[in-house]
């Protein structure tokens, strides 16, 4: 068709994506972790219960200043640990990071 056809067709693709604008990936990363408060937060998954222990003894080895705040003091097993708000949770719990969850 040539384009004075009446029989011209024009499409408009839309990406159905959308625009995401990623204006930051990660939390800022801590230095290190002499010194700091470590929140443990479960969404109950594969293990919590004896994975989160050896993590902790792991991280106290190497670490002998750490606070860890166990996952029990937090709510779990109802915990989305993907929400928005999950740094809400750390920071009420007086963590400056946190492990979210630890296997899959």
């Amino acid at each position: 068709m040539n384009e004075t056809s009446p029989n011209k067709l024009t499409l408009e693709v839309y990406d159905p994506t959308g625009a995401v604008e990623v204006t930051r990936v990660h939390a800022p990363r801590l230095a290190d972790l002499n010194g700091k408060t470590i929140c443990e937060i479960s969404n109950d998954s594969w293990d919590y219960y004896r994975t989160f222990p050896l993590i902790r003894e792991l991280l106290r080895a190497q670490f002998h200043d750490l606070k860890i705040i166990p996952y029990t003091e937090f709510p779990h097993g109802v915990v989305n640990i993907d929400a928005p708000d999950i740094g809400d949770l750390v920071k009420a719990g007086g963590g400056q990071a946190a492990i979210v969850g630890n296997a899959g």
